[in-house]
């Protein structure tokens, strides 16, 4: 039998007690009890979207559109203090704690005064080199450094067939040819005795090969030569400060009765340079002028030499 309870809600009926004894009950249910299905619940899904608040103090979450929650989250406000004002004071130096040693650079210090000392050095020998020995020893370093490139190139390339990755093409001839252009460029700059060894080199037809012979044949005549200001020195010194106008009575401007000078040498060769000159009787010479740094340069050109 059903009753009604609280709300109208039907409920079974609660069975009556109808013996008791040591420890033991019996109950009797006039009907079946009827056991109600329970109803599903309706899932909810949450889908949170962050929104601020008007205020800026509160994140609201909407969990659904009438169903939102929050999560109050700290955020600054800026505003007015709300204490005593109090100026601004500088730390005092108590507070500030011990201070630190500057950061020291030792070793770049160390290195830049290396650097610099090495740069004055080779200036100071560079200037002396090139003052008192009229570059002797920067032409003997040089000379030293251009025939061990053409040992080395000799040594490997000089063969049939190149070496892989560091050979070069071209064969034995362009050998040849490279290292006599090498040579030339080297006899030609240092100037001086060295142009000596290439007329020589140029003589050896029957010893060298023709490219050789071809490249230098040119440094009989076509020597690099010096200008007019050392030319005219050369004379002032050697004839007591005269002037090469009266030494040699000759006129660069044309003047009667004077003679003429060219001061484009006709021919340089490797100790002295040739000049075109007329004399004031008609007679042409060829006045040959020793270069002047032939004397400072003569003594490194033979240790090199040897």
């Amino acid at each position: 039998m059903w009753r009604l309870g609280i709300a109208g809600a039907p409920r079974p009926a609660i069975p009556s007690v109808v013996g008791v004894g040591r420890g033991r009950c019996a109950l009797r249910s006039p009907t079946p009890m009827l056991t109600p299905t329970p109803r599903p619940r309706p899932r909810l899904r949450l889908r949170l979207r962050p929104q601020l608040s008007p205020a800026g103090t509160t994140t609201v979450f909407a969990a659904g559109p009438d169903r939102p929650f929050s999560s109050t989250v700290p955020r600054p406000v800026l505003g007015p203090s709300s204490g005593p004002f109090e100026p601004l004071r500088p730390p005092t130096p108590s507070s500030l704690g011990q201070p630190r040693a500057a950061r020291t650079f030792r070793r770049t210090r160390r290195w830049a005064r290396r650097l610099a000392l090495l740069s004055a050095l080779l200036g100071a020998g560079y200037l002396l080199d090139r003052q008192v020995y009229a570059s002797g020893i920067s032409r003997s370093l040089r000379t030293f450094g251009v025939g061990l490139l053409v040992a080395a190139d000799y040594k490997l390339n000089f063969r049939a067939e190149p070496l892989p990755l560091i050979g070069s093409a071209g064969g034995i001839d362009e050998l040849h040819r490279r290292s006599a252009e090498r040579l030339s460029d080297l006899l030609r700059e240092n100037g001086g005795l060295y142009l000596k060894i290439g007329q020589a080199i140029a003589m050896q037809s029957a010893v060298l090969p023709p490219e050789f012979q071809r490249m230098f044949a040119r440094m009989f005549d076509d020597a690099p030569q010096d200008d007019w200001a050392a030319v005219e020195k050369v004379i002032r010194d050697d004839f007591g400060g005269r002037s090469v106008e009266d030494v040699f009575g000759v006129s660069f401007a044309g003047a009667e009765g004077k003679g003429v000078m060219e001061r484009t040498a006709r021919a340089s060769a490797s100790v002295a340079q040739v000049h075109w000159a007329r004399l004031p009787d008609g007679r042409e010479v060829a006045v040959k002028i020793q270069k002047p740094e032939i004397a400072k340069q003569i003594g490194w050109d033979l240790w090199a030499f040897k």
